[in-house]
């Protein structure tokens, strides 16, 4: 419960609205006994034949008569001279016995006394503030009667709209606030650790987890306050009556107390399964969609109907288990309810049919009880049943709620690896160098994707970095943005090492197109301009056009207003590439890494887009993860990686002349290259690094 206690924190700022809630829920609860007190006085006027006033005068005179009563008065003078007397001698043992009686004997009468004058002024305030107004004919005061209970639901059901309308906007509002604080915390985690959770994960626990926690507010909001508000109201309402009877009933309940307990406990595991089932359905709906075309062209939607029956198949079990324990609790409770009121009703009408005041010796009623009393009485223990009865589910509830905080704050606590440093030292602008010393990473201990690479790179030269899928090609400059800090060795751009760095001074930087292009469901301006925000018209364009893609842009109906649909399904996959690349130049940045950015771009506008960065890039730190030939046009070095290690660096004909592994991509690459294509032409301006 811990974790549900956190997001309870969440609501202070609305506890103002809780205030008023509850003051509404104690009015519901007030109005709910008094609703229930009117049995009473119908049951009188129906059952004697006789008007309220004059029931209320005789039991005034009644009680006057028993609180009078000569034999009573006379013993109690007898009592306290007698004690008097004894404490004016020595004292002996049958002194002491003697007075101990006496001091008892006295103290009952005085409490019966006092007993009598409470009711006998009770009896008097009910006939001064409500009998004088109410009609002397029987039927008249009948429909007085019925016509208040009326307005009392009238006015009940307004306090409970409201205090059903401000738990839900509390619960709502902190619910906006908790999902706000979980994607924030998510967002600001690093690559690696969002990975391994997952985006199928991440999205149910945004969304289904954090539901769930909503539920479990406003049940405790809502129900866990106006219920036991009920029960405590029909409580002293009983009191009144018999305090001791109730006790006997309060009793014989503890055991469901229990009972809510242990469900309670069986009910928060089997909801924290079910979670995490529906967390599996959310991970098979997002593959599949996906990868619909690839489930679509292998003719292997059966295979996935079965995948995904099989997943809701297990949550369907879980569930059922969660519905079952629910639907036990109600039941159980409600027998240790019924129980308990029928054992207290038994008790009551022993009292009623005996004309006895005690049971076992024990003292349970000031007189006689009537059977319209003990109606009342049954009606008030049953009315605090019956919030214990809906409580039961209550609970089982606020443990589901538990079990999907402590799923999402699981998430929420967790502390990236690779942190902002805000108070770091800012990684000044970009003009001196580069540098990986002795560089090791790996995603599981023990297999590493990067080897002791070192690589220095001075400020405005274009790296291009070749090797086969697999090498740590990729890797190696995800360290450069800090997607991931090595896990030895280290990486500093102008002498600052980025590990202790200011992460936004650096990433302002760094501009990046990568071969799975990624873009955001809005027009193909603000996709440009995300790059930079604020970028004007006139930037967006210009970038646009060095990217080659304003051509294809002015040719939609909407121009650079047109959405691109969900991750840019509406463009082909050049397209993507070319809008990906003019976010990048948008930016201007003094660090840029391409990441097979032409990999999807038909060879007439790559040549075009290679033209093009060929200025571009002129000033900026470059770096080129490629398998084509052709783009080593614009490196001024190529790093040739294999296994994670670096395995050459130099010029086109170097590498020919001294690396194995350049040797085998190139003659892979001009075997590969069909009739008529143009091999390409490679400078061999630079020296060996």
């Amino acid at each position: 419960m811990r974790n549900f206690f956190r997001v309870l924190k969440l609501s202070r700022p609305y506890l103002p609205r809780l205030i008023i809630s509850l003051a509404a829920a104690l009015l519901v609860a007030v109005l709910w006994s008094l609703n229930l007190s009117a049995i009473f006085p119908v049951l009188k006027i129906l059952s004697a034949d006789k008007n309220l006033q004059t029931w209320v005068k005789e039991e005034i005179d009644e009680t006057e008569r028993q609180a009078g009563e000569p034999t009573r008065i006379q013993s109690m003078k007898d009592d306290r001279a007698l004690i008097e007397f004894l404490n004016q001698h020595p004292a002996t043992e049958h002194q002491n016995r003697e007075l101990r009686e006496r001091t008892k004997q006295l103290a009952q009468n005085e409490g019966e006394l006092n007993e009598l004058n409470t009711r006998l002024y009770r009896l008097r305030l009910l006939q001064d503030k409500v009998i004088v107004h109410v009609p002397t004919n029987r039927f008249e005061t009948f429909v007085w009667i019925i016509v208040a209970v009326v307005v009392c639901v009238v006015v009940k059901g307004f306090f409970e709209f409201w205090q059903d309308f401000l738990v839900g906007s509390v619960v709502n509002r902190t619910l906006f606030d908790l999902r706000n604080k979980f994607y924030r915390a998510a967002i600001h985690q690093d690559t690696r650790q969002l990975q391994e959770v997952g985006t199928p994960e991440l999205m149910a626990r945004v969304t289904n987890d954090i539901e769930q926690i909503g539920g479990g507010m406003k049940i405790l909001y809502g129900k866990m306050v106006v219920e036991p508000l009920k029960a405590i109201a029909c409580l002293f309402a009983a009191c009144l009556i018999s305090w001791e009877l109730t006790v006997v009933f309060i009793l014989l309940v503890a055991p469901a107390v229990v009972c809510i307990g242990r469900v309670s406990r069986i009910m928060k595991k089997a909801s924290r399964k079910v979670l995490e089932h529906m967390s599996n359905i959310y991970k098979i709906l997002r593959e599949t969609f996906d990868g619909i075309k690839v489930v679509k062209a292998f003719t292997m939607e059966p295979a996935e109907r079965r995948r995904f029956r099989n997943a809701t198949e297990d949550y369907y079990q879980r569930s059922m288990r969660v519905i079952k324990i629910d639907a036990l609790a109600g039941p159980l409770v409600e027998i240790f309810g019924v129980a308990a009121v029928g054992l207290a009703l038994l008790a009551g009408a022993y009292l009623v049919l005996e004309k006895q005041t005690t049971i076992f010796g024990m003292k349970m009623t000031d007189g006689p009880m009537g059977f319209e009393t003990l109606l009342q009485l049954y009606v008030f223990l049953a009315a605090i049943a019956d919030p214990v009865r809906r409580l039961s589910s209550v609970y089982t509830k606020i443990q589901g709620g538990a079990a999907a905080a402590d799923r999402t704050y699981a998430l929420f606590d967790r502390v990236p690896k690779v942190t902002a440093n805000a108070d770091g030292p800012a990684v000044p602008k970009h003009a001196e160098s580069i540098e990986f010393k002795n560089v090791c990473f790996s995603y599981v201990p023990g297999q590493d994707t990067l080897n002791s690479i070192t690589l220095s790179v001075k400020a405005g030269e274009t790296i291009a970095l070749v090797g086969p899928n697999g090498c740590g090609k990729t890797t190696l400059l995800g360290l450069l943005p800090r997607f991931y800090d090595p896990d030895h060795g280290s990486v500093s751009v102008d002498g600052v090492v980025l590990r202790g760095a200011n992460l936004r001074s650096l990433r302002r930087q760094i501009g990046i197109v990568t071969q799975d292009t990624v873009l955001f469901n809005d027009t193909i301006f603000a996709n440009i301009a995300y790059g930079k925000p604020g970028a004007t018209a006139e930037e967006v364009e210009a970038a646009a056009k060095k990217a080659f893609a304003h051509e294809f842009i002015v040719l939609k109906p909407k121009g650079y207003q047109e959405q691109v649909g969900d991750l840019g399904s509406s463009l082909s996959g050049g397209q993507k590439q070319r809008l990906a690349l003019a976010r990048a130049i948008v930016r201007d940045p003094r660090i840029l890494i391409l990441d097979e950015f032409t990999s999807q771009i038909d060879p007439d506008s790559e040549a075009k887009i290679q033209q093009a960065l060929k200025e571009f890039v002129v000033g900026r730190t470059t770096f080129l993860i490629t398998h084509r030939l052709s783009t080593l046009e614009l490196a001024d070095r190529i790093v040739v990686m294999d296994s994670g290690r670096v395995e050459g660096i130099g010029t086109h004909q170097e590498l020919l002349a001294t690396c194995l592994p350049y040797q085998r991509l190139y003659e892979a690459h001009i075997s590969g290259m069909a009739d008529g294509d143009r091999v390409p032409t490679i400078p061999g301006k630079f020296r060996v690094a």
